[in-house]
């Protein structure tokens, strides 16, 4: 199995697990495993907690040509969704700290909330989790991992041990945390990149660490 035969299973998911809104009627489907191809060195997996509302444009795409897991590739690089704020800024910070290669962006779950301020259970996270992101995590074979927010950087703290987990704060989170990170590190480069070169502690384990302990 490679990621792109992964995605269509995870397109086609019906499980309608609670809290999440899975409705392909609508236009409103599993999404957010991205295959980002990029020119330079050092690839890494993105991992987000799970997609926000899919907007009307989004839902009429994929009304119109399919609900496909090639239509949620083609709407992310056709679309200007690439350049929202959530990836364009990720990207950005991720290339300062000279991860220039490929990027999956992933989330712990594949699906929206049902209501609009809403949050999933953990058993839909623990569901989703174990169906799609640890094939995911294998078949990219990255050794680091960017988690955004608490639950996503404790969950894979928890559960890839043999990869470098980096805490990055939402990029479009309410408190600006984000963007007062991005200008530590623009401002300082080379002391976070001479400390993420550090990828394992004294006994030779990869380690998980919060940007901002560093």
């Amino acid at each position: 199995m490679n990621i792109n035969e992964l995605g269509k299973l995870l397109v086609s998911c019906n499980l309608n697990c609670e809290g999440a809104n899975n409705n392909p009627r609508r236009g409103v489907i599993p999404r957010c495993l991205i295959l980002e191809r990029r020119q330079g060195k050092k690839k890494c997996i993105v991992v987000g907690l799970n997609p926000g509302k899919c907007k009307r444009g989004e839902k009429e795409y994929y009304l119109k040509y399919s609900q496909t897991y090639d239509s949620v590739k083609s709407y992310f690089f056709e679309s200007n969704l690439k350049n929202l704020a959530y990836f364009k800024r990720i990207r950005d910070l991720i290339s300062i700290l000279r991860y220039k290669g490929d990027i999956l962006w992933t989330d712990l779950a594949k699906c929206e909330c049902f209501e609009k301020n809403g949050s999933l259970p953990i058993q839909t996270l623990r569901v989703c989790i174990n169906r799609f992101l640890r094939k995911e995590v294998k078949l990219f074979k990255a050794p680091t991992i960017f988690a955004l927010g608490n639950v996503a950087f404790n969950f894979c703290a928890l559960s890839f041990p043999s990869h470098f987990i980096i805490g990055l704060a939402h990029p479009t989170g309410a408190y600006g945390n984000f963007i007062r990170l991005k200008k530590s590190i623009t401002k300082n480069p080379k002391h976070y990149v001479k400390n993420l070169a550090h990828q394992k502690d004294r006994h030779g384990h990869y380690m998980a660490i919060h940007i901002t302990k560093i």
